[in-house]
């Protein structure tokens, strides 16, 4: 991967001229998935991941951070409105002057990216899109190496093509995109340049001829344009057992938390609010040897003891397999991964906690589980989730159980989608859900088994997901251009949702930014509960790493990452990254003690 002329391949992590989330520089699977099949077929390629905290740090280091980190203290730190009041115009002044700095520094690193795919006659360059601004910069990137690059070939990939498809290419300048799992699409296409370029072919030839073989269904999860039409040609995925290791580069800036694919897709997979069946296709389970030789491999090669299971939903089934092949084989490692409630948790309880128990021996810190709703009916009908309330309460009463006993605290995380859609037969009123609720959460408190973060979000119609295909069926209006506007809408967290940009959409006619009044709402009564708000599994899996302990710790790891976050003062992130570094480490060389 050093750098000289005549390059294969850049691969960029797409990025908006700031932090994004805790989790931006932890390990990048999908980039290092890529890297491995373009290393096996011995391409000449360069990562351009800024996903590190110096990169972040020296990028966006300005005159207005210390001012901001100020205003934080004030603005977040539990005053009261009548408090903060007066500081609330400078703050959003301020933010707006940040916006004009980072921009004009993301206009130059736009063009110095650009200047580097022409100086090294870069074949190809590969995007992983993300939401909002870096989708946003993405498009501008491909436009200005359109301009001095022409003949590169520009393809585009990431979560944002894997939850939008077709709609990626449709206003978008790239050449292509690639849907769903890239390493052997990425690398036929390689293929494909190097030999047609090599025989004097210009950019136009190349299209053309991908296009063709696209259209026959010899090069599969393409998205490409056929004359006036975005298709996309025949998606195949690629069974766990033949997926190679994701290639990581060892003191490389990241975040040593590593990823594991020990399943993908759901076993369910029927939620009409849920995109990843529409991502990850029928559920795969993972073999257990292969699971615990790439754990291993991790360890040894890279001195790393933290991972997250990439899962959409870890059976217990599964996870107990893998424990016991963990405690067997005397491999220390922490981990968080995603669960389902499980079907008759109540009838199946002695057996449930047993198996929670087991799993957190092996060394299982955070879990993340999707409740949504607290109404049966809500539950079946609306959310089609094939739980039911009493199931979500008992696996939740299970897990803290199993923590009870096996005295090792485990993070348990659960989500609420406030406002949802209502069923249209029974009555139900958005503050019902509100009330049905508070009660589910008041009810796990007075039973001592709180949850350790509840996580609060709007309904909101998903590409490819029932409450997009039959949004009125579910009280949605939605404007002719809708994904087009979600696939490049930024969530301003720095700023008040109320002056967010409309999304134009409506669910039982209250507009967008009314149902983020509604969540808010919500927030408010949780956290008055006693509740932390809106902590993730794997930011919980972090803010433990970190030292933050008990509900305390947490709290102090959610608002002083936040603020660093919204403040792009970044001395807490990197004095954090820097301890979970040092205890993934120290996990890591607990497995070479004789």
């Amino acid at each position: 991967m050093t750098d000289f002329k005549s390059k294969d391949l850049l691969l960029w992590n797409s990025f908006m001229g700031k932090a994004y989330s805790v989790s931006d520089c932890f390990k990048e699977n999908g980039i290092g998935v890529l890297a491995r099949a373009c290393k096996n077929e011995g391409f000449d390629f360069i990562i351009e991941d800024p996903a590190k905290i110096n990169f972040y740090t020296s990028f966006t280091a300005n005159k207005l951070s210390q001012r901001l980190s100020e205003l934080c203290e004030i603005i977040f730190g539990g005053k009261s409105k009548e408090e903060i009041t007066p500081f609330v115009r400078e703050w959003n002044n301020l933010q707006n002057e940040l916006s004009g700095i980072l921009k004009r520094k993301m206009e130059a690193y736009i063009e110095e990216i650009a200047e580097r795919v022409r100086c090294h006659k870069v074949k190809v360059l590969g995007i992983k899109t993300w939401l909002g601004d870096r989708f946003l910069y993405s498009e501008e990137l491909t436009r200005r190496v359109n301009e001095i690059s022409p003949e590169t070939l520009v393809i585009a990939g990431g979560p944002q093509v894997n939850q939008f498809k077709m709609s990626t290419l449709e206003k978008s300048p790239f050449d292509f995109c690639i849907d769903v799992e890239g390493e052997e699409t990425l690398v036929k296409l390689i293929h494909i340049v190097r030999e047609m370029y090599s025989q004097g072919y210009k950019k136009t030839g190349v299209i053309n001829k991908i296009t063709e073989l696209a259209r026959e269904g010899k090069i599969c999860n393409l998205i490409y344009r056929d004359v006036n039409e975005v298709k996309e040609s025949p998606v195949k995925r690629i069974p766990l057992r033949l997926k190679d290791f994701p290639l990581y580069e060892k003191e490389d800036g990241k975040v040593d938390i590593a990823v594991i694919t020990e399943s993908s897709g759901c076993y369910y997979g029927k939620c009409s609010f849920c995109t990843h069946p529409k991502i990850t296709g029928k559920y795969q389970s993972g073999d257990i040897v292969k699971i615990l030789d790439e754990i291993k491999h991790t360890i040894r090669e890279m001195d790393i003891g933290l991972f997250r299971f990439a899962g959409s939903t870890t059976p217990v089934s599964l996870s107990k397999k893998i424990a016991n092949a963990l405690i067997k084989e005397g491999v220390k490692i922490e981990y968080s991964m995603f669960v389902r409630a499980e079907d008759r948790a109540k009838e199946k309880w002695d057996a449930l906690v047993a198996d929670y128990e087991l799993v957190m021996q092996s060394g299982l810190k955070a879990v993340f589980l999707g409740a949504e709703a607290a109404n049966d009916h809500i539950l079946s009908q609306v959310m089609g989730k094939g739980s039911s309330v009493e199931d979500i309460y008992y696996t939740i009463k299970a897990l803290k159980q199993a923590s009870y006993n096996t005295g090792k605290h485990l993070d348990v995380g659960v989500s609420f989608i406030y406002p949802c859609p209502l069923p249209s037969d029974n009555g139900i009123t958005h503050e019902k859900v509100l009330e049905e609720n508070l009660f589910f959460l008041q009810r796990l408190k007075n039973e001592n088994c709180m949850p350790d973060s509840v996580l609060i979000t709007p309904g909101a119609p998903l590409p490819g997901t029932m409450w997009h295909l039959e949004h009125g069926k579910y009280g949605f209006e939605l404007p002719a251009d809708y994904l087009q506007t979600l696939l490049r809408y930024e969530y301003e967290l720095t700023k008040d949702p109320s002056t967010w940009p409309e999304l134009n959409i409506s669910l039982n006619g209250i507009k967008f930014l009314d149902m983020l009044k509604m969540t808010g709402l919500l927030e408010k009564k949780v956290r008055e509960m006693g509740y932390t708000v809106n902590v993730s599994d794997e930011h919980c899996l972090a803010a433990r790493s970190a030292g933050f302990l008990g509900k305390k710790g947490l709290e102090e790891f959610k608002i002083k990452s936040d603020m660093a976050l919204l403040s792009t003062n970044y001395t807490f992130l990197e004095e954090s990254y820097r301890k979970i570094n040092d205890y993934s480490k120290y996990l890591a060389r607990k497995n070479f003690i004789v």
